[in-house]
């Protein structure tokens, strides 16, 4: 008895040797892969903060220690700085997108959750097909469309696509996330005479906050980095209705030679801010939101 409880007693301490062991190595890698994701924006911030005599030095800390914030002030205070108009139409833009989408979405999936017809499930399967097709296959085509429509030149083609459905991959997260909804509450709301809109509103949507507002949030980074879309019917920074992806490219890039470095990662910065406070905010809701779809799907 007393062998066997020695070796039931070293077998522990080797397990749980092995378990200490796993979950170092496991955090040692979960730590170089931050520090990878992380040394890009880090970089960027520093020579941000670097005066423009120490920008030809090509360092990334300032040798005299100083904290420049002129490239910041830059930005918003330059006599060509339209800074601020690129800022609110991205914002204007996000805002409608990110309230839109989610609430199109919601309800095409709860006709596809909740609701029986005929042809429902090979209707749901095109919806799902959509998103095997490459968006730049249909860039040409959209673009003549909304030519037709008169649209060029005005932010409609950034936000109006998105009300029409809200996106394949939305539907069917949000659809997913309906599936867990028990029947029997719709039943009873409808035997109270509620009709089909009126259980969308007061009971799904309250009930599927969290995978909207991960719909919602997503679809606000969608919007406020697409570059392509702004280029495409804009053409020019110089359009009054140009966003931040398109004037930071075109007034900070690597096209304009008249711009130090600090100035361009100090623009970047604050293109990259609004997104970080954004996921800081609603990072429990986010990760509710994927794991109870999981769990639910």
């Amino acid at each position: 008895m007393e062998q066997t409880q020695v070796l039931n007693v070293v077998l522990k301490k080797k397990i749980s040797g092995k378990s200490v062991a796993g979950k170092i190595g496991v955090y040692i890698l979960l730590i170089a892969l931050a520090v990878f994701f992380i040394f890009p924006t880090f970089v960027m911030i520093m020579i941000s903060i670097l005066p423009d005599n120490e920008i030809p030095l090509q360092v990334l800390f300032s040798p005299s220690g100083t904290i420049y914030l002129g490239a910041y002030v830059e930005i918003f205070t330059g006599s060509s700085s339209d800074f601020m108009r690129y800022l609110f139409n991205s914002l204007l833009i996000g805002g409608i997108t990110a309230v839109g989408v989610p609430f199109m979405a919601a309800l095409c999936a709860y006709g596809f959750a909740k609701m029986e017809f005929k042809g429902k499930e090979i209707m749901f399967g095109i919806v799902l097909s959509t998103m095997m097709i490459p968006s730049v296959v249909t860039l040409i085509p959209l673009q003549t469309i909304f030519m037709r429509l008169g649209w060029d030149n005005t932010t409609f083609p950034m936000w109006v696509p998105g009300l029409f459905g809200g996106g394949a991959v939305n539907i069917f997260l949000i659809r997913q996330f309906m599936r867990g909804i028990p029947n029997d509450m719709v039943n009873a709301a409808k035997i109270d005479g509620a009709n089909s809109f009126l259980i969308f509103i007061r009971f799904m949507v309250p009930l599927c906050f969290p995978i909207m507002i991960y719909v919602a949030v997503n679809s606000f980074i969608g919007s406020w980095s697409d570059f392509i879309t702004p280029m495409t019917y804009l053409g020019s920074a110089d359009n009054p209705a140009a966003t931040l992806a398109l004037g930071i490219y075109e007034k900070y890039g690597p096209n304009n030679t008249r711009i130090y470095a600090n100035v361009s990662m100090a623009a970047g910065v604050l293109m990259t801010f609004p997104l970080a406070v954004l996921f800081f905010v609603f990072q429990r809701s986010l990760i509710e939101g994927v794991a109870v779809t999981g769990l639910k799907g």
